[in-house]
């Protein structure tokens, strides 16, 4: 079984934002044992949002799904209405989390930086969540919580978008609560001086035949001349197979 990522955001398509949320949780996912088989990035409509979760929850071979961003206090947030939606449920307040919510803004209107410690419309937009979550976790460095909804044959998990609080939600509570276990993919590496990147057409070739469950690439780095040859798969001794016929016949 593998995961999925689903990255929302207009700044990321237009390019103003680096999407280093995907690729940091595409990283932690393979050193657990789920590998990724997707992952998308959408603008902040809610349609396309729909669409790329409904997707992801149909397709048998994913049993997790990460939803990224778009979980914020401002309008072009759709993320929680776009789970409702997908999942079709309706958006209610989670107490847990508007009290917590209501806890933070005392605390900054203490400290001056809020005019008021009444909770606006915008806070509310944050604790107003698709009904029925399996559970809502602790988001320790913001407002908005990060949920995690068990379906059958899949868990979505909805995270926040700013990475430092992203990362915090993964490590601190889903990581160690619900994917541990799994074992990494194995990965094998060659690295090659002053190669050819063409002359490993046929062997790489031949492997998509002899081991089809491991993931062969090339990959040229032009700076410092070098040509790493990567074998990646869940099977430890295909990948040392796979890599010792790359070493075998490139030698």
């Amino acid at each position: 079984m593998s995961a999925s990522i689903v990255a929302i955001g207009d700044e990321l398509l237009a390019g103003f934002t680096l999407d280093t949320n995907s690729h940091w949780l595409a990283e932690r996912l393979r050193l657990l044992g789920f590998p990724l088989l997707r992952m998308s990035t959408v603008r902040d409509r809610e349609s396309e949002i729909v669409a790329a979760l409904r997707r992801d929850i149909e397709e048998p071979e994913i049993s997790e799904i990460f939803c990224c961003g778009g979980l914020g206090p401002t309008p072009d947030d759709r993320t929680f209405a776009a789970v409702a939606v997908a999942l079709e449920r309706e958006l209610v307040i989670e107490e847990s989390v508007r009290a917590r919510i209501e806890n933070r803004v005392i605390r900054m209107y203490e400290a001056g930086l809020l005019d008021s410690a009444e909770l606006t419309e915008g806070n509310l937009r944050m604790a107003r969540i698709p009904a029925g979550p399996s559970e809502v976790f602790r988001n320790r460095r913001g407002m908005a919580p990060a949920l995690l909804y068990e379906l059958e044959g899949t868990r979505l998990f909805v995270l926040p978008g700013v990475p430092l609080e992203l990362k915090g939600v993964f490590a601190e509570e889903i990581e160690p609560r619900h994917l541990a276990g799994r074992t990494a993919s194995a990965v094998r590496e060659l690295r090659f001086q002053f190669a050819v990147e063409a002359r490993f057409y046929p062997v790489l070739r031949e492997l998509e035949q002899s081991h089809p469950r491991v993931s062969v690439g090339s990959y040229p780095n032009f700076e410092t001349k070098e040509l790493v040859i990567r074998c990646l798969g869940q099977d430890e001794k295909e990948v040392a197979e796979a890599a010792a016929v790359v070493a075998r016949r490139m030698a």
